[in-house]
């Protein structure tokens, strides 16, 4: 397919790659220096508070984001200031509410995690949220007109001061609390608002025309993806969740550091889905539903083409690099994340699926699947971590993954004939696309 092909899909996947990728080494470098740092008590609690933060912003994502870029795409220009407008007054009140429930809802997370700090820090994180609101903004737009560099360079500028400061206080010796830290990732956010501005500012230039019927279909839309993006977060977040209610906060710091490394994986599924979707909506709207089919095919052997031989390295030598990461002390997470790794094979087509549903106009379907995995993902925890601890978490969660992929591969299947073999045969292809490449740069 074209889009495949051109430049402008290779450009905006290397932007979106690139952003993922600045975010996942600046996290993991300030996650090697945190673990040394803080204590297993205050680890665990940033762990949980980097997780309940992590829902807020990618329920934020849900509401607006592929409603915007859907909408965009799906009017006439004349309605662009109305959906513009409507995204604007949505995020805002959103975040307005958010930040209530955060802080009214603090001391219950204090109490039930035994975490002294997290009221205190959830405070404190208000000013991260109302600096997201223009920032998260400003990234809409661009992704609706398929610009990834602004993406790109203001995640990098965020994560990678963040990251800076980290190793700056950890070098000279500084013991950062936690409230600190949170107050740093609001000066960060900051400087990104600022770089987000000058990179935005051409497709951010909307006048303010307010449509309350245009506000209605924003939220109508959004409102089954930020319920799908939130019960994703959760489902993803039940171990946790979990083991700090059953457990405590140290085992909380122990699976973490597994989780981090394995959550890493998901950077590429995310990159991918990330480009595929205004281009998939914009397809659709085009073409019509039967480009579905080999847009999810292709986007989930390429990204199984790259998430493969991490997983099998990790697999293979998770001592070791739980060892090296993390230090001799937190030497139980290998074995969780021998298991732990094991979800990237599954979340390529969790992925898709999500993105596919959304573009074709049918994220309540997407919607009430992540809402079921919830459930099943809750329950599996509960038994598992009742009769094995720890260990029992992650191997709960790995069989909700399966369960999921499976109902939600025969859904794709009746709706867009999708099927595993093409999957399959595009990874081929890719791995063989790859290898002829290497091929012809050493043979000459």
């Amino acid at each position: 397919m074209k889009v495949f092909n051109s430049s402008n899909w290779v450009k905006s996947g290397f932007y979106s790659i690139g952003s993922r990728l600045s975010t996942l080494v600046f996290g993991f470098g300030s996650f090697y220096f945190l673990i040394r740092a803080l204590s297993k008590s205050d680890f665990g609690a940033w762990s949980i508070f980097l997780t309940i933060t992590t829902i807020v912003e990618m329920s934020r994502n849900g509401l607006i984001q592929n409603a915007l870029i859907k909408l965009l795409h799906s009017h006439d220009s004349e309605s662009a200031n109305k959906i513009a407008t409507a995204s604007w007054v949505i995020n805002i009140i959103y975040s307005l509410i958010v930040y209530l429930i955060l802080v009214i809802f603090s001391f219950l997370f204090q109490e039930a995690f035994g975490m002294a700090e997290l009221t205190s820090m959830f405070i404190y994180f208000g000013i991260t949220i109302l600096l997201l609101i223009p920032i998260s903004q400003y990234n809409y737009f661009q992704q609706a007109k398929f610009s990834f560099s602004g993406i790109f360079w203001t995640a990098f500028v965020r994560q990678g001061l963040f990251f800076l400061i980290v190793v700056l206080t950890f070098l000279v010796n500084i013991n950062l609390s936690l409230v600190a830290l949170v107050l740093i990732q609001s000066a960060c956010a900051i400087v990104g608002l600022l770089v987000a501005y000058f990179s935005a500012k051409k497709y951010a230039d909307y006048s303010f025309e307010w449509d309350g019927k245009i506000a209605k279909k924003v939220f109508n839309f959004g409102k089954y993806v930020m319920g799908t993006n939130i019960s994703s977060l959760f489902f993803k977040s039940v171990d946790q969740f979990s083991i700090g209610y059953f457990l405590n906060p140290s085992s909380v710091a122990i699976y973490s550091s597994a989780m981090r490394l394995s959550n890493m994986i998901e950077y590429p599924a995310t990159s991918v889905a990330e480009v595929v979707y205004p281009y998939s909506t914009a397809q659709i709207q085009e073409k019509g539903e039967h480009v579905t089919k080999i847009i999810y095919e292709k986007s989930v052997g390429l990204t199984l083409t790259i998430t493969l031989p991490i997983v099998l390295v990790t697999f293979l030598f998770s001592d070791l690099i739980i060892y090296v990461i993390a230090g001799a002390s937190y030497s139980e997470s290998a074995e969780i994340l021998r298991v732990t790794i094991l979800f990237g094979l599954l979340t390529p087509f969790n992925r898709q699926f999500g993105m596919t549903m959304d573009s074709s106009n049918r994220p309540q379907l997407n919607f009430f699947l992540l809402v079921l995995a919830l459930c099943i993902n809750v329950i599996n925890n509960l038994i598992f971590i009742h009769f094995m601890g720890l260990i029992g978490a992650a191997y709960g969660t790995l069989l909700s993954y399966f369960i999921i992929s499976i109902i939600g591969h025969l859904m794709l299947a009746k709706y867009f004939d999708v099927r595993l073999i093409g999957v399959f045969n595009y990874m081929i292809h890719y791995y063989k696309q790859g290898f002829l490449f290497v091929k012809s740069k050493v043979v000459r």
